[in-house]
């Protein structure tokens, strides 16, 4: 086994990953986009972006066991292996949370200005999060892993966190009851996103 078909392999399935890793970003930035502006315009660029994480899945993972038996003595890349199914989890929860935004639109879902700039900060880490992600598979630094990893529970405990207030507003009528259901359901895709970014830190740990 040649270094230089080492470094090919490693090399493409890091490039790959990357690959999938922006795009699951990208959509993250349409759907922050769609929901600050209310405008759904953006959002069949970000469905598209989510079939393309879903076929580069079903695509890299049927190749990944070619990819180790023909180099197995790979080291840490094997860790590659498991990051295309938690970036299609990613894809799936970008995925509800599009379709969630754009029946928010549609139906014209009022959402207080509370609740839009709870839902924007999240939007704002996660999309940080995921570039992260993006930037440690692509330079191998265990710092940007040490931050996911750091940052993940402090996410997860601002959506409890939310969550909680939010159900105060509602048992207040300071909320409708449609209005608190989307907003629920946008937390808990978000929380999801989180959790598997968090996962691949683990793994690439």
């Amino acid at each position: 086994m040649t270094l230089g078909f080492r470094q090919d392999v490693s090399q493409e399935l890091s490039s790959e990953i990357q690959e999938m890793c922006l795009k699951a970003e990208e959509m993250l930035q349409i759907a922050r986009e769609a929901f600050r502006r209310q405008d759904s315009g953006r959002l069949g660029r970000a469905r598209q972006l989510g079939r393309e994480i879903h076929e580069q899945e079903k695509k890299l993972t049927q190749r990944l066991p070619g990819k180790f038996a023909a180099a197995p003595d790979l080291g840490v890349e094997a860790s590659y292996s498991y990051l295309p199914l938690h970036l299609e989890r990613i894809g799936d929860n970008n995925e509800s949370l599009v379709l969630a935004i754009q029946t928010t639109i549609k139906d014209g879902i009022p959402f207080s200005e509370r609740a839009m700039k709870e839902i924007d900060t999240l939007f704002e880490k996660i999309i940080e999060l995921v570039g992260c992600m993006r930037d440690a598979i692509a330079t191998r630094n265990k710092v940007l892993i040490r931050h996911i990893l750091k940052e993940g529970p402090t996410y997860e405990r601002c959506i409890s966190e939310f969550a909680v207030s939010h159900q105060e507003r509602l048992i207040e009528g300071l909320c409708a009851p449609k209005a608190s259901s989307m907003y629920l359901a946008l937390l808990d895709y978000l929380k999801g996103i989180e959790s598997h970014v968090r996962q691949m830190a683990q793994k690439l740990g």
